[in-house]
């Protein structure tokens, strides 16, 4: 079998002082039989949600499944405009999300309403097959119930699909994060993920290859911020290009 991962929107790491961005990577996988979304993106992708979905000769009825890492807003968002999708979760992440006494502030309620009608898959489980080919891991630890997933490559690499169990290039070279609820549990994920992987997509980062215990980023993975009319930074520019190291 052989997965062709199509990042819609590379996401990138980075907060303001009192402000997370919210920019989550957000791919399609197809594997010639399923239309499969890893994750949904954050609110920013709304506007734009169906174009980007058409350029691919998509539209949003046509995803079948989508792999939900965990359930915080630049990753869950945009559940509600996927209406013929099952979404596959972990159990412990639904659990954690609907428990009112540790209410999680980065999940929004409109996430759960969409989701309580919608058809699900509960994991709890590593190795659990979701089509051919695509297995789960439990990587818990930025949240309860953080899930990644392995692509299984007819070549024999194995490609992990992280979340925030891994959210850039230096958490996996440091296995050392900043938001977590658990640090340790956390550490603990990445190297699973380490141990696992061939290449990987970090939650806020484009594609990093793991070879000879190395961490290569394929891209730079830079980021153009366009600026309104009438608006300029840096002594007159109307965008500014910020490159990941």
């Amino acid at each position: 079998m052989y997965f062709e991962v199509d990042v819609l929107f590379s996401g990138f790491s980075g907060k303001m002082e009192h402000c997370a961005l919210g920019w989550g990577t957000w791919a399609l996988v197809r594997d010639g039989s399923h239309n499969i979304l890893f994750d949904t993106g954050g609110v920013g992708l709304r506007l734009n949600y169906e174009n980007l979905l058409a350029k691919r000769g998509l539209a949003c009825g046509d995803i079948d499944i989508v792999l939900l890492s965990h359930l915080h807003f630049d990753h869950a968002c945009n559940v509600d405009l996927l209406p013929n999708a099952q979404f596959v979760l972990s159990k412990k992440e639904w659990e954690y999300a609907n428990r009112p006494e540790e209410k999680d502030l980065f999940i929004q309620e409109h996430t759960l309403l969409s989701l309580r009608s919608a058809e699900k898959r509960f994991i709890e489980e590593d190795g659990e097959e979701i089509v051919p080919g695509i297995t789960t891991l439990l990587t818990p630890g930025h949240t309860q119930g953080c899930l990644s997933f392995v692509l299984h490559q007819d070549n024999g690499e194995k490609w992990v699909l992280a979340g925030d169990a891994a959210k850039n290039r230096g958490e996996l070279m440091t296995e050392e994060v900043q938001m977590t609820i658990a640090p340790e549990q956390t550490s603990r994920s990445i190297k699973k993920i380490k141990s696992t992987a061939d290449r990987v997509l970090p939650g806020h980062d484009g594609w990093v290859t793991l070879k000879d215990g190395k961490i290569i980023p394929e891209g730079g993975n830079d980021v153009t911020l366009l600026f309104a009319q009438g608006v300029t930074v840096n002594g007159g520019q109307t965008s500014l290009t910020v490159h990941m190291d």
